[in-house]
């Protein structure tokens, strides 16, 4: 399990990050899935920025790639599933953000270089 960078929606305040939750099948078998809120993202306030919505990737970076919500997949031993919950929403003008809380941000992983850059207009980097 691991944090998803960048899944938290930005803002002044940002909000927190969501997971990433993989799953390697030891036998063959069916996975159901059953998850809510994978096409609308958390709401975000005040000029705040909505997070990436919930995910399930069934065979992640193979040619059966699929993004489902309700799906019944038939499996076999070493394929994998990715769970990715949403983050929270965002609240204020992202450019609004404390440029050390970014920095800091960046340092623990909740937020990517670019991303401080492009969305916050911090440089990390320099």
């Amino acid at each position: 399990m691991e944090i998803r960078t960048d899944s938290g929606g930005a803002g002044r305040f940002r909000g927190g990050c969501g997971l990433r939750r993989d799953i390697r099948f030891v036998s063959s078998g069916e996975f159901l899935s059953v998850i809510k809120k994978t096409r609308s993202a958390p709401w975000a306030l005040a000029g705040g920025l909505s997070p990436e919505p919930n995910q399930v990737v069934v065979f992640p970076g193979t040619d059966r790639e699929a993004r489902v919500s309700t799906r019944r997949t038939a499996v076999v031993a070493g394929d994998r599933v990715s769970l990715l919950t949403a983050g929270g929403g965002g609240h204020g003008d992202p450019g609004l953000r404390d440029p050390e809380a970014v920095r800091r941000d960046v340092a623990e992983g909740y937020v990517s270089a670019e991303a401080a850059r492009e969305v916050y207009g911090v440089d990390v980097d320099g």
